[in-house]
């Protein structure tokens, strides 16, 4: 499933212009927070570093967090590939992702490789490997629509509000209380900050996909515990995701974790995410013991 990072890269490596590549796309940053920018064949390759907190999440950065950098450099990529220079959005929809054991510590670089699958005028898939110097992390497929500048603007315009600029919220979780009801774990957020969305559709502030997978982990965390009910330090060991919508800046939001068995690939949790009476986003994860 997994190849080296070198595996497949004929042809010269040329370094790409990420200034003109951040004209084509949706995100900026803080969000944007790639470095190392290189195109070597049907491949392109960029290296991220870990911004959000681990917890009891062990590995060289958080699966959510993988997933946001592989998602940005999926999107750069397909911008890359398009006929012309144009501004488009690209919104993640679904996402199958899978890690391995990585003895990279806590902050190491991670290099992240892409290959667009599939592009049209209304969609794209992209896979992403990642990697550090300690061999392979993780595997991400991406499917994504996509929207022209004026289409998105046209479709969301009631979303419209000023997006000032702020200092990276990415380096804290969007909040960190939570309750138990029954079996689940609970959080609520009155209302998504504007502040918390920063470099993500800029003008139409919304919460990245990403970070509102890496609430929901955390919260799946917060229920992998021990025979005395403490929470344990665990490894992600997959991930599928679905966003059917997004959580607009202003909007409260609830995030809930369930358990829900065990299978051959760890301990299983149904996680979602609801904004009024939307479902936005869903997330099936497995958690392993930390090796």
């Amino acid at each position: 499933m997994f190849t080296r990072p070198d595996a497949h890269a004929p042809g010269p490596t040329a370094t790409a212009d990420a200034a003109a590549a951040l004209q084509r796309i949706c995100v900026r940053p803080p969000y944007f927070a790639l470095s190392g920018l290189e195109r070597a064949g049907r491949f392109l390759a960029t290296t991220a570093r870990a911004e959000a907190p681990a917890y009891l999440e062990r590995g060289p950065m958080t699966a959510a967090e993988v997933g946001r950098h592989a998602a940005i450099a999926g999107l750069l990529h397909a911008a890359l590939e398009q006929r012309d220079d144009a501004r488009r959005f690209y919104l993640a929809r679904q996402a199958s992702c899978r890690y391995v054991p990585n003895t990279a510590p806590f902050g190491a670089p991670v290099r992240l490789r892409t290959e667009v699958l599939d592009l049209d005028r209304r969609s794209a898939h992209v896979r992403a490997e990642a990697s550090t110097a300690h061999g392979p992390l993780a595997q991400v497929e991406l499917r994504y629509a996509v929207l022209t500048e004026a289409a998105f603007e046209r479709l969301f315009r009631h979303r419209a509000q000023p997006t000032p600029a702020a200092a990276s919220p990415y380096a804290r979780l969007l909040a960190e209380g939570y309750e138990h009801q029954g079996d689940a774990v609970v959080q609520t957020v009155p209302a998504i900050p504007v502040a918390t969305c920063t470099g993500h559709f800029d003008g139409f502030p919304a919460m990245p996909v990403a970070v509102l997978m890496g609430q929901l982990a955390y919260l799946a965390g917060r229920l992998y515990d021990d025979e005395r009910g403490e929470p344990r330090p665990f490894r992600v060991e997959r991930g599928e995701i679905a966003a059917d919508d997004l959580a607009w800046a202003g909007e409260g939001a609830r995030f809930v974790a369930i358990p829900d068995g065990a299978d051959a690939e760890g301990r299983r949790f149904r996680c979602h995410v609801e904004v009024g009476d939307r479902t936005v986003a869903a997330m099936t994860l497995w958690l392993t013991d930390a090796a």
